[in-house]
């Protein structure tokens, strides 16, 4: 070993490599090891760095799309006992899910999705009226126009970056080596076969690779033949002063924004959608995401000019639990404000709540919005977990599970079919919820 780094483990062969120190490559770490797995994480930056720290902590759910909603279910019975599983709090809170509506057609749509969410999936998901709705949180605004919402009950919340660093940690008891600071630079195949994973000029060999690397997932999967149509979308979130006497039981999504209080009682706000900035390979998945814009269309802003140098002020790092990542990624001030602006209208007993700080992420998405999981074809033993599409904070522990079993030569324990990597590979899709 003479030579190597204090960061690189001693042991070059593993039972299975996974790539990507975020919720669902922590989890997968872990689960694996569990089953008696010899297992290596590998980490460019810190575990939760990226999204897996960056995003709002909803843990929902409702509203999602259906061919991702029984993975979601299955994170639900993982989230209701992960602190006693892992021994470490997470700032989970069981406190429900509330979808305002403000006109006839959002209500109706709401309808839709409850009918089949309650029916179908046996979600207890229900409708409740303009009355009920300000029952259940007395401190909405009047004469907002609330017209009803949606509302589920075990839906709950979590604080992102001590999740994924609970995941973290536990797979470190268990086992799991670790290597950080340094990015995967190709994932080794041959024969048909993963083989191992390059870290600079080291290759860790396994016969098992899992690639959970967010938004750089496609560059490595591109490498062995997976061409993904995976972007990026930068978003913004921001976090008020504390406010421990104002108690918000639910997460809440009202106007545009989603909005939920953290264990300091602090609320943190966000605004649906983001920043696309425009690169030079942007042009490399446009085709398919037409239908995409076609149906979202104020999903993203696109930023033509995000390839112009900038000066770089030194801005002070948010004030936030977050590991730095070398990303340095920009927040939005029109979407802090806006956020906020929307916060107080909803809340008006925090109209005195100013912003404590904000950061941003960067959110890797696939033109159906759902994420990509499963076997990456014809590589044998190579699996993948991307485009979780700023939804995978929630499900992220479930996918470490599906993850973890598939890697052993079992089968999903719960339907991942529509969710496969290889739905890509025939050419651009229209999406689906069914």
């Amino acid at each position: 070993m003479k030579g190597l780094s204090a960061m690189q483990p001693a042991t070059r062969r593993y039972d299975l490599i996974v790539i990507g120190g975020g919720i669902v490559g922590c989890s997968t770490a872990l689960y694996a090891a569990r089953q008696g797995m010899s297992c290596l994480l590998i980490e460019r930056d810190t575990p939760g760095s990226a999204q897996s720290g960056r995003n709002l902590g909803f843990v929902r759910q409702q509203a999602r799309d259906f061919r991702e909603l029984a993975l979601m279910v299955g994170a639900m019975r993982i989230w209701e006992g992960v602190e006693a599983d892992l021994g470490r709090s997470v700032g989970w809170h069981q406190g429900g899910n509330l979808s305002l509506a403000f006109s006839e057609a959002e209500l109706a749509s709401l309808q839709t999705w409850q009918q089949r969410g309650a029916g179908e999936f046996g979600l207890d998901t229900r409708m409740l009226a303009s009355a009920e709705t300000r029952a259940l949180v007395p401190e909405l605004a009047p004469g907002i126009g609330i017209l009803g919402s949606m509302f589920t009950a075990s839906d709950g919340r979590a604080e992102p970056t001590r999740a994924t660093r609970a995941f973290f940690e536990a797979a470190m008891e268990s086992g799991v080596a670790v290597s950080l600071g340094q990015p995967v630079a190709r994932i080794d195949t041959g024969g048909g076969r993963v083989t191992g994973v390059w870290v600079g000029n080291h290759l860790y060999h396994a016969d098992r690779v899992v690639c959970s690397a967010g938004a750089h997932s496609a560059a490595l999967l591109r490498h062995i033949g997976l061409d993904l149509p995976q972007e990026r979308i930068r978003a913004t979130v921001a976090r008020t002063m504390p406010r421990p006497d104002l108690r918000l039981g639910p997460c809440v999504s009202g106007f545009q924004t989603g909005i939920r209080q953290d264990v300091n009682g602090a609320f943190v706000i966000s605004v649906a959608g983001g920043e696309y900035d425009v690169r030079l390979d942007s042009w490399r998945n446009m085709r398919w995401y037409a239908q995409t814009r076609k149906d979202n269309p104020d999903a993203a802003r696109v930023n033509y000019l995000a390839m112009l140098p900038r000066a770089k002020g030194a801005s002070a790092p948010p004030l936030a639990d977050i590991p730095p990542t070398r990303d340095h990624v920009a927040i939005e001030a029109y979407r802090v404000e806006q956020a906020l602006a929307d916060f107080r209208q909803i809340f008006p007993a925090a109209q005195d709540l100013g912003i404590d700080t904000a950061w941003a992420g960067i959110i890797d998405t696939l033109p159906d919005v759902i994420p990509a999981i499963g076997p990456v074809e014809p590589v044998q033993g190579l699996l993948a977990a991307t485009g979780f599409s700023g939804h995978g904070f929630g499900p992220g522990p479930m996918a470490g599970k599906v993850l973890a079993e598939l890697a052993a030569g079992r089968v999903s324990p719960v339907d991942i079919s529509g969710l496969s990597p290889m739905r890509f590979k025939d050419g651009p899709l229209k999406r689906s919820t069914t």
